[in-house]
Order: C-alpha cells, then sequence, then structure tokens
C-alpha cells in the first residue's frame, strides 16, 4: 500500500494537499506560512521521479528531503527500482512521506 498505487496511508491528504499545489514552480510563501506545503511539494516530485524514473532526474534533492541514508546511491545501482528495492527501504520511504503529509495537513488546516 505506496502513494506511488494511490493506496497510502494518508491518501485522502496527499489529495487535498495536491490541490493546493500550484501548476509550477514554489508554493507562495514557501518560506514562512506554507513551509510543510513546499516541503510536501519538493516530497511529492521526488517520490514521482523514485517510481517512474529511478531517481534519475532528482537523487540529490530526494536524499536532502527525505534524509534516508544511502537510499540514492542504492537506487542508481538498481536500474529497474521497482522490482529491486528491499521492502524495508519501501516502509521507511512511505513512513517518511507520512511525516511530511501530516505536517503540510496541519499547516493548511486539514483535518
Amino acid at each position: 500500500m505506496t502513494y506511488w498505487e494511490s493506496k497510502g496511508q494518508y491518501q485522502n491528504l496527499v489529495e487535498e494537499l495536491t490541490k493546493r499545489l500550484p501548476p509550477f514552480g514554489s508554493v507562495p510563501d514557501a518560506k514562512t506560512a506554507s513551509k510543510n506545503l513546499e516541503k510536501f511539494r519538493k516530497a511529492q516530485n521526488c517520490y514521482y521521479d523514485l517510481y517512474n524514473n529511478g531517481l534519475c532526474n532528482k537523487a540529490r534533492e530526494f536524499s536532502t528531503v527525505f534524509r534516508i541514508p544511502g537510499v540514492p546511491r542504492e537506487i542508481k545501482q538498481n536500474y529497474r527500482y521497482n522490482t529491486l528495492v528491499c521492502k524495508t527501504t519501501e516502509e521507511l520511504i512511505e513512513a517518511k512521506m507520512d511525516k511530511i503529509i501530516l505536517a503540510a495537513a496541519k499547516e493548511q488546516g486539514i483535518a
């Protein structure tokens, strides 16, 4: 049950938060009032790149946003990430995404 499959633990919050994202670029007030929404935007982009491209485009940003040691290196070594990643790494990524989603939802007043 992952966000990639649209079955994440807080999928309903993801859908509400996504409605608040601009079509391109940073979130307005990204450095002040919408700091966590901006982090969600970046995390969502990195998450997409992870599953769609094996982090070919956002490996460095992924390590900054998710802060999971060794993950970008592991992914770069495994071209077909979806089939080769170990379950514990996937669980770590989902847990980090959960925290980012909850922080953004709280900041935005979404229950």
